[in-house]
């Protein structure tokens, strides 16, 4: 069963709000999210390829540790809570990291 809830304009993040847009008929009383064009000059990747060995070495770690841990499901739950936060964000909700935790707390016990 789909949960039905409305969001408000005013309750968006400021750079959503910016991008509402008026539906065509039939659905002109709906707004939809559209997102800026990409930027002309292209999206220079020199700072990300020049992390990318930390990034390796980073995960090469992680799953050392989950190899070793009691609880290796622990770095998962704490990456979707995380996950939960943003994607929270970018939907212009706010959450913060403490409330996602009080709604897993049943896993925990």
């Amino acid at each position: 069963m789909f949960k039905v809830f409305a969001v408000n304009r005013q309750d968006l993040m400021g750079d959503i709000r910016e991008c509402l847009t008026r539906l065509p008929p039939p659905y002109e009383s709906h707004y939809g999210i559209v997102p800026p064009p990409p930027p002309e000059s292209g999206v220079y990747l020199d700072d990300i390829t020049a992390s990318q060995p930390q990034a390796i070495a980073a995960l090469g770690e992680i799953a050392e540790w989950a190899r070793t841990s009691t609880d290796p499901y622990l770095i998962s739950r704490t990456l979707r809570s995380r996950e939960a936060v943003s994607s929270s964000a970018m939907e212009g909700i706010l959450a913060y990291q403490e409330q996602i935790w009080d709604k897993q707390r049943p896993f925990f016990v």
